[in-house]
Formats: structure tokens, C-alpha cells, sequence
């Protein structure tokens, strides 16, 4: 990246760079973390920022976790639409019996077929999609469903 250049308007005590606002660490750190900003970083994802040099050192050493957070999301999230298809299925045929229907190996069958028709359906779709934002809408939803859960 080549040298930013700023223009400095000096006063008393202190430089003052101008469009450029000082704002502590923390504060600007909780910003990031606290709000949605993919777009923003998709617009400005060139715009310089000034820091230290001792603390782009630190956040460059700082471990990630980004990936092994995405893994646990993702992991929960099928662990709870498994136990809640498997809990809905038991339920409905619970119903089924209690109205004295009787379920026979064709028509669950035919049930299965259906389901896995629905799967490859979705995959197709998944792997045609090549937009990052049909991801960005599936990982949201899946921490929105992760956040219902954890309460």
C-alpha cells in the first residue's frame, strides 16, 4: 500500500488530521464487532486506517477464530434441525396414531423420496449460486436461529 497523504491543520497541543477522527480502540472495536458491516466494508475496504505499529502487531499476532467460530455455528445449527426434524416427525406420527391412520412403507417411501428430492434440489442450488450474498443471508439466518436456541 503506498504512504497516505494527509493534510494537517495544526493547533494548540496537538495535530489534528483533517476528516479523520480519533477514537479510542475499545470504542472502535465495539463498533465493528456490534454492527452489521459487510457493506461498509465492501465500500470502503481501501479507506486508510491509522494505528500504532504496536498494536498492528498485536492484532496481526492475536489468534482467529473466525473459521473455528463458523465451524461451531454450523455444527449447531444441523444439530438442531436434526433434533427438531426427528421431534416433528415423531409428533406427527404420534398424531397419526392417536386418529387411528395407519403409515405403510410406501407412503413413507414416498415421504423419503420427497425429502431427499428437496436435498438435491438444495444443493444444485447452493453450488449454482455464486454470490456471496445468498451466503452472507444463510449465515445470518443461521446465527439468528443459534442465537434463538441459546437463550
Amino acid at each position: 500500500m503506498d504512504d497516505v497523504e494527509l493534510a494537517i491543520s495544526g493547533g494548540p497541543g496537538k495535530a489534528v488530521i483533517e476528516g479523520k477522527t480519533a477514537v479510542p480502540f475499545r470504542t472502535f472495536v465495539t463498533l465493528i464487532l456490534q454492527r452489521k458491516v459487510q457493506a461498509i466494508f465492501k465500500t470502503s475496504q481501501d479507506e486508510p486506517v491509522i494505528v500504532s505499529s504496536d498494536l498492528l502487531t498485536k492484532l496481526a499476532s492475536a489468534p482467529s477464530d473466525k473459521q473455528e467460530d463458523r465451524s461451531k455455528l454450523t455444527l449447531i445449527t444441523f444439530g438442531v434441525g436434526i433434533l427438531g426434524g426427528i421431534f416433528l416427525s415423531a409428533a406427527a406420527l404420534l398424531g397419526l396414531l392417536l386418529f387411528r391412520i395407519q403409515i405403510e412403507v410406501k407412503d413413507l417411501s414416498i415421504l423419503l423420496g420427497a425429502i431427499a428430492g428437496i436435498v438435491i434440489l438444495a444443493m444444485i442450488i447452493m453450488k449454482t449460486q455464486k454470490k456471496t450474498g445468498f451466503k452472507e443471508k444463510l449465515q445470518e439466518s443461521m446465527e439468528k436461529v443459534t442465537e434463538m436456541v441459546s437463550r
